[in-house]
Order: structure tokens, then C-alpha cells, then sequence
């Protein structure tokens, strides 16, 4: 019985040191090798949605007030070599991007095992994030522009467009975790690093798990110059939008892609639709003074990314390139610090829709995204207030001229915290 209440006084003061000596977690600590992070971070946001349909679809403006996100997460090592992370998290009451109601559950979000045999060699494996573009490595707590990249949300989707016969919106291929495992690891301190995995196959139809996707991304920072590597040695591997001036940041990188989407004998033209791609990306982030930019940069191209129909079954392919950027005032003002944050990107895949002798081809549409942070306590506590404005073009535009809205501008207020 004495044994056990030392046990439970033991695990009572390692938490109450881990929150002593940590901002935004608890910590068990066994001993200097051993040790669990416990945490949790939500995300809060009002929205007013522009109108999306024209007569009686969609023709008013919403106002929601939704939980975005609601994540408990653990991160620790059993050993030097052994690492792991997890996280899991539940919708709110109204769950989707319109506010229709979704039933809550909890899910497993992200959760691995790294084994750091070396800095220049491990392997992270489980449900994993896809080390393809810099969008899929950065964490969304760290978002500059809180809405997320390729904003079309509960506005047009390439469906009807580009897949009108087999419904498949390009833009889904770039999710940012699956189960996989991944070979990766830090050469020269950090001046180079690289990512190798393989994850499932997102297989449109037919025998799911049939084969394997493909992934690679290698990154360049000149440390020689004074900048600061985005290490991967953690359990998780993320990245930032931003580092808040903590340190100078230049990353150069380049990633590639390939997976089967559709086989063969599974589609109703007996055509097969194997998918590759490749990105380069910049991210810079330098401290002058009381002044902090930001500059992100970035190219996406994806090759027989779906179906489309023009006389005949074609293979579209999909672009997408992006600019972001943000400048923050490292002083405080007020309660906290103020950054301005502008994302800007255009996103084309290729369709055609036609209506009498018109023809349209190409699906299009381009985001204006602008952000005022106010950072309470860093990412921790954060407050945005922003809009996004989204402008379709091309076939995406004639399509839904009689039914949809071609400009859409929403706005918002989000609240963050992290602990």
C-alpha cells in the first residue's frame, strides 16, 4: 500500500514539475530519457458566408459559430532512440463549413513512432504526415492565414467539371497525413534534409489497398549564411508558417508524388489513371529589429490528377501555385503582437464544360486570403480577424453561371489556443 501511494506522489509531482518547467504542456518525466507531453489545443471561429447559389439554392448569407477543432495530444520518448506523438480530436456541434449539423466523434488525427538511429538516418511510421509539399509538413496551429491553403470551402468543387463522369476533385490528393512509413533524417546539421515514404494507395474505386503511393521531398537551408535548419529530428516532423522572429529561416524545397488513383478493369472506360507530381517551394522568415517578414513561395503540378470529358475520356492534369506572406511587429502593442498575413493562389485543372455552342475549358479559380494576427502569447493565444475572397474562372464559371455565385468573400474572427 506504501508503494503505491510513492507511486501515485510520484507521478503527481512529475506533472506538477513538467507544467513548471514547460509553457504548453504537462510532462510525466521518468527520468532524463524517458519522459510524456500532454496537451491540449482548440481552434474557435466565427464565420459569415457569402451566398453560394442564385434563386433557392444557397441565396443567403450564413452566420456560424463553430469549434474548428478540439485535439489532446501526447509527445514523449521511451529512450533516445525511441520517439512518439499522438493526436486526437472532435468536431463541433456544427461541425461543417455551413454549419449543418455533424455528428461528434473523437479520431485519431495524427499518431507514430520515430526511431532516431541517427540524426542523418530514421524512420517515422504510423498515421503519418505526407512529406510531398511544405503545406503537408506545416502544422495547422501555425497557419499565417487560419483558413487553410486551396480555399473552396462549401463554394464550387471541380465535381461536374473536371470529373463529370467519375467525380474525383484534384485537390484531394494533397492530404496531409495517411498511414505510411517514412525514411528521413538531417545531413550537415540540418544544411540538408530529406524525406522518403510510402503510404497507402488513395484508390478512387476498385480493391482499396491495392497498392502503394510514393513520396519524396529533400530541403536546403544555407546555415553558412546564419539561418536556422527546420530540423525533422522530433516525433512528428511538422513545420511552421511561421517562427514569430525566434529564428531566421530559409528553406529550399522539392518534392515528388506518384499513386494509382483508378485501375484499369474499375473504370467505365477501361482506362487505368496513375497519378504523379512534383513541387518547389521557398519559405524565408528574417528578424529585423522590432520587424519580422515572412515570404512563402510555392508551385504545385500534378500530372493525370483525374478524368475529364471533352469528345472523348481525356487524363486532366492540375496546377496550382501560391504566394503568401507576412509582416509582425515583435514588439507588444496593447495585449499582444500584430502581424498583417496575405496568401494569394490560383488553382487550374484541366475539364471542359459545354451549354449550346458554348465551350469552356479548364477549371479555375483564384484566392485572396488576408489575416490580421494578434498574437497573445505567440501561437498559444492568438486572436485573426480576416476574409477570404474567391473568384472562379473558365469552365468552373460557366458551369455554375445559372446556379451557383462565380465571387464569393467570406469573413471571419478566429480564436486560438494552445496548451
Amino acid at each position: 500500500m506504501k508503494v503505491a501511494r510513492w507511486k501515485v506522489l510520484g507521478v503527481a509531482g512529475a506533472l506538477v514539475l513538467g507544467y513548471a518547467v514547460t509553457t504548453q504542456a504537462a510532462q510525466i518525466k521518468v527520468d532524463e530519457d524517458t519522459f510524456a507531453d500532454f496537451g491540449y489545443n482548440m481552434k474557435i471561429m466565427y464565420q459569415k458566408f457569402d451566398e453560394r447559389g442564385k434563386g433557392d439554392l444557397d441565396d443567403w448569407k450564413k452566420n456560424v459559430f463553430d469549434i474548428k477543432d478540439s485535439r489532446f495530444y501526447i509527445s514523449g520518448q521511451v529512450s533516445k532512440m525511441v520517439q512518439f506523438y499522438g493526436e486526437w480530436s472532435t468536431t463541433g456541434a456544427t461541425g461543417g463549413v455551413e454549419g449543418y449539423a455533424e455528428k461528434n466523434e473523437v479520431k485519431a488525427r495524427e499518431a507514430g513512432v520515430n526511431f532516431v538511429f541517427m540524426p542523418e538516418l530514421q524512420v517515422r511510421a504510423g498515421l503519418v504526415r505526407v512529406p510531398f509539399t511544405r503545406y503537408q509538413m506545416t502544422s495547422s496551429y501555425s497557419l499565417i492565414i487560419p483558413t487553410d491553403a486551396w480555399y473552396d470551402k462549401g463554394g464550387v468543387n471541380a465535381t461536374g467539371v473536371v470529373g463529370k463522369n467519375i467525380s474525383n476533385n484534384p485537390l484531394k490528393l494533397i492530404g496531409r497525413t495517411d498511414g505510411g512509413l517514412v525514411v528521413h533524417g538531417d545531413i550537415a546539421n540540418g544544411m540538408f534534409r530529406y524525406n522518403i515514404g510510402v503510404f497507402n494507395e488513395d484508390q478512387r474505386k476498385g480493391e482499396a489497398y491495392k497498392g502503394l503511393q510514393w513520396v519524396a521531398r529533400v530541403e536546403f537551408t544555407p546555415t553558412m549564411l546564419g539561418f536556422a535548419p527546420e530540423s525533422t529530428t522530433s516525433p512528428h516532423g511538422k513545420v511552421s508558417d511561421t517562427y514569430l522572429g525566434k529564428k531566421d529561416v530559409l528553406t529550399i524545397g522539392l518534392g515528388y508524388y506518384k499513386e494509382k488513383l483508378y485501375d484499369k478493369e474499375d473504370t467505365i472506360y477501361n482506362e487505368s489513371l496513375e497519378a504523379d507530381g512534383w513541387t518547389a517551394d521557398l519559405f524565408f522568415e528574417k528578424k529585423f529589429g522590432c520587424w519580422v517578414p515572412n515570404l512563402q513561395l510555392g508551385y504545385i503540378k500534378l500530372n493525370d490528377s483525374h478524368f475529364y470529358n471533352e469528345t472523348t475520356l481525356k487524363k486532366g492534369d492540375t496546377s496550382i501555385w501560391y504566394a503568401q506572406g507576412q509582416l509582425l511587429y515583435d514588439a507588444v502593442v496593447g495585449f499582444g503582437k500584430p502581424a498583417l498575413a496575405i496568401r494569394y493562389e490560383n488553382v487550374e485543372a484541366d475539364g471542359v464544360y459545354k451549354s449550346g455552342t458554348e465551350v469552356k475549358k479548364d477549371f479555375a479559380f483564384d484566392r485572396w486570403g488576408v489575416a490580421f494576427n494578434y498574437y497573445l502569447k505567440g501561437q498559444a493565444a492568438r486572436v485573426s480577424l480576416g476574409f477570404d475572397k474567391v473568384e472562379y474562372d473558365d469552365a468552373a464559371k460557366a458551369y455554375y453561371t445559372n446556379k451557383k455565385e462565380d465571387s464569393i468573400t467570406d469573413y471571419y474572427l478566429y480564436i486560438q489556443t494552445m496548451f
